[in-house]
């Protein structure tokens, strides 16, 4: 059995926390003891979680497709006190040929995936230096590793996500911060139902990547799982 016991009582903040991995991650830290903050950009359904979950529940929420947003959930995130653990859950899926992808589309995906995260990593990370304890996760993709077409945008953002995680790692396991990148083959929810070509029944579950998030951070000797790649066993 898994001992989660280096989680209990500490806070976590979960972007996108109203999709279907988010929502998952969150019910999961919140049945384990985790106190928690979350967001996303439909109010309702964050309400929503936030009544069913047992933990102490903080809500805000925002778009982070724009870097003044980004900034204020992070001032209203700290404003609530120390965070432990952060989860950069909160991604957005593009499906056009490169030649019908407009600049401003390219760049919401790339703020959203990639650059959220990252000011986020920074800025959450420091009370993490300063106490010598922490965790990241950042959740990738299928596509942190490979290449699909008509969806570049996404993909480049991926790719980013996977190699910012590396060097965060490389630079904050020092003191005591483990960075995760956790990349799931398409899952179920409305990203995965947006998925073409591909058999909806075939997808994760959101469970099963909250899973691997769980075991992943609960880890706390010498052990580290710094990328995994959670794969389907059957594809159609």
């Amino acid at each position: 059995m898994t001992d989660y016991s280096c989680l209990k009582g500490k806070t976590a903040f979960i972007s996108g926390a109203s999709g279907a991995i988010g929502g998952a991650i969150a019910e999961s830290l919140s049945n384990i003891g985790v106190n928690l903050v979350i967001s996303g950009t439909n109010q309702e359904r964050l309400n929503k979680i936030k009544k069913r979950l047992p933990s102490n529940v903080k809500v805000i929420s925002g778009d982070i497709s724009e870097q003044p947003e980004i900034l204020r959930i992070i001032d209203e995130t700290l404003s609530y006190g120390r965070i432990d653990i952060l989860i950069n859950c909160a991604g957005i899926f593009t499906q056009n040929p490169i030649t019908e992808l407009n600049f401003i589309e390219y760049n919401k995906v790339m703020n959203v995936n990639l650059h959220a995260p990252y000011l986020l990593s920074v800025e959450l990370s420091k009370n993490m230096i300063k106490n010598r304890w922490g965790r990241i996760v950042n959740i990738g993709s299928a596509s942190s590793y490979a290449g699909f077409k008509n969806t570049v945008a996404y993909c480049s953002s991926k790719h980013g996500l996977l190699g910012m995680s590396l060097a965060l790692h490389d630079e904050l396991s020092e003191y005591g911060v483990r960075v995760y990148c956790i990349s799931p083959s398409s899952t179920q929810g409305e990203m995965g139902l947006a998925t073409k070509g591909q058999d909806y029944s075939t997808f994760l579950q959101p469970q099963e990547v909250a899973d691997y998030v769980l075991f992943a951070i609960s880890q706390d000797g010498n052990a580290m799982s710094q990328e995994i790649f959670i794969k389907r066993m059957h594809l159609r």
